[in-house]
Order: C-alpha cells, then sequence, then structure tokens
C-alpha cells in the first residue's frame, strides 16, 4: 500500500530537476501522475513536443506505475485549462497539484531585457495562476478537498547574484498560495513552508 494509492497529481514541469523527482515519488507512493512539460529546456524554449515528459511517463511506467505525458504551456490559461482536462480526461479526478514549471535567464541586472523578464515572470508567476485556477475550481465545484503545492526558491529570500528576474516571482507565487486558502480553506490546502530540498534532483 503506498501513501497516495488512488490519487491523481499533476506535476508542473517534471520533464527533469526537482519535477521528475516529484512525479517518480508520487507515482511510487501510488499516485495516478499527469506529467507536464513543454520541452525540458531550462531557458524556456520548449518546442511542446512533451518528449521530456514521456520520457519520465514512460520511465515510471517501466516501474510499475501510472502516468501520462502532458505538453501544455503552464503560462496560458488555456494551457492551465488542457492540463486539468489530462489529468480528467485520463483518470477521472484531481487530488494534488504541484506548481513546479519555472525557466532560468540568468543575467545581470544590467543585461536584463523586458523579453527576458516577462517570460520568467509569466511562467513562473502567471503560470501558477493558470495551473491552479482550473483545478481549484474543480476541487471546489466538486466538493474534493485537496493539495496545491508551490516549488519556490532561496534566491527569492536571500538573494543570488544573475537572478533578480527569476527571485521576484518565485516567492510571489508562494505568497499567492498562502492567501488562496482565505478563499478556499474547506476545499484545498495551501499551507506552506519554506524547507530547503534535501536532494538537488
Amino acid at each position: 500500500m503506498g501513501l497516495l494509492d488512488g490519487k491523481v497529481a499533476i506535476v508542473t514541469g517534471a520533464g527533469g530537476g526537482l519535477g521528475e523527482a516529484y512525479a517518480k515519488l508520487f507515482a511510487a507512493e501510488g499516485a495516478s501522475v499527469v506529467v507536464n512539460d513543454l520541452g525540458g529546456s531550462r531557458d524556456g524554449s520548449g518546442n511542446g513536443t512533451s518528449a521530456a515528459a514521456q520520457k519520465v511517463v514512460d520511465e515510471i511506467i517501466a516501474a510499475g506505475g501510472k502516468a501520462v505525458a502532458n505538453g501544455d504551456d503552464v503560462s496560458t490559461m488555456a494551457g492551465g485549462e488542457n492540463i486539468a482536462k489530462t489529468a480528467l480526461d485520463n483518470y477521472g479526478q484531481i487530488d494534488i497539484l504541484v506548481c513546479n514549471a519555472g525557466i532560468l535567464r540568468d543575467k545581470t541586472f544590467a543585461n536584463t531585457t523586458e523579453a527576458d523578464w516577462d517570460l520568467v515572470v509569466k511562467v513562473h508567476l502567471k503560470g501558477t495562476y493558470c495551473c491552479t485556477m482550473p483545478v481549484w475550481k474543480w476541487m471546489k465545484d466538486n466538493g474534493k478537498p485537496g493539495a496545491i503545492v508551490m516549488t519556490s526558491s532561496t534566491s527569492g529570500l536571500y538573494g543570488n547574484f544573475g537572478q533578480s528576474n527569476y527571485g521576484r516571482p518565485r516567492p510571489a507565487s508562494t505568497a499567492s498560495c498562502a492567501c488562496s486558502p482565505l478563499k478556499g480553506a474547506s476545499t484545498a490546502s495551501g499551507s506552506w513552508a519554506w524547507r530547503r530540498a534535501p536532494s538537488p534532483a
């Protein structure tokens, strides 16, 4: 018996790194997992083929787990809605959402372009909204309590050279998560804590 038997989890940005580790852990504990990734590129230049996500799915299935790939863009509402739809079409419910997707466009502040700034903020901050809203609505409308988790970074707490664009939206997304339960405490768990990940993945 796994800790997550019968549960359905969505993990964004799961084509590698921490997202891949989350997805594989959930599957090992019995959850059916939607593995989302736009293309696996750290700078956000994914091609939408979901090849990186499919590789993780193949490894989960080979290990005896259940998973399906999704290549939608988390930073659009259409993408967020289709990620949720992928879970519902394949597994009929959503119990866990991990908003992990992120990109890096590391540069000194002086060399940061508006385009780089906008894209990083769009993925990290708007992306959490676009993925959370359809999942939260489904949980609320169906009376199904669940867990919504945001991956953040200590770059937003302590700073890190070259990450002025990355460090700002990450803690903003967790602030949103901390505030969301005020509107949906009876529906989804949004409690959070700052903890370093035990694995660098």
